[in-house]
């Protein structure tokens, strides 16, 4: 199942979000994924996509990786979207 979610939302962490989301998809208790941090670290991934030294936002880029098993991708836009890696 190919889902897409967008993290418009600056009162949800981006962190939150991404395990939100994979939780949704596995249809699993957050205590059973492994720890995000042991993925990927959530404080780069945040200063990724933070607003450029001049305070304009980044309008583009995109992270892969692989969580509990999806592949997720976290866009500049916040869209963060997870795939089976078996599909």
């Amino acid at each position: 199942m190919n889902s897409e979610l967008s993290n418009d939302s600056q009162d949800v962490p981006l962190e939150i979000a991404i395990i939100t989301h994979v939780v949704a998809q596995k249809n699993v208790d957050p205590t059973k994924l492994e720890p995000l941090h042991d993925v990927i670290d959530p404080d780069a991934l945040k200063r990724l996509f933070a607003p450029q030294f001049d305070g304009t936002p980044r309008t583009t880029g995109q992270v892969v990786f692989t969580y509990s098993g999806y592949r997720v991708t976290v866009t500049s836009d916040g869209d963060i979207q997870a795939i089976p890696l078996d599909e």
